[in-house]
């Protein structure tokens, strides 16, 4: 089984758990379940790499390192 790694720096990891703990607060307050996805955006050729955090909006990590392994 092949893995995709996603490194995040402990700042971006810190804004993306408050953003999906905050979207889940939102979610139990009005009784509905949304989920969440990673986008994981590639500029072709490996130039630029960056994450965004959709639930209840968009969170833009920045840019990432990543490997498939």
């Amino acid at each position: 089984m092949k893995k995709i790694i996603i490194e995040l720096t402990d700042d971006q990891h810190q804004k993306m758990m408050e953003h999906l703990s905050k979207g889940t607060s939102l979610n139990v307050e009005n009784e509905t379940f949304s989920g969440y996805s990673f986008n994981l955006n590639c500029v072709e050729g490996g130039i630029s790499s960056w994450l965004e955090v959709e639930m209840n909006g968009i969170l833009d990590l920045g840019e990432v390192d990543w490997k498939m392994e």
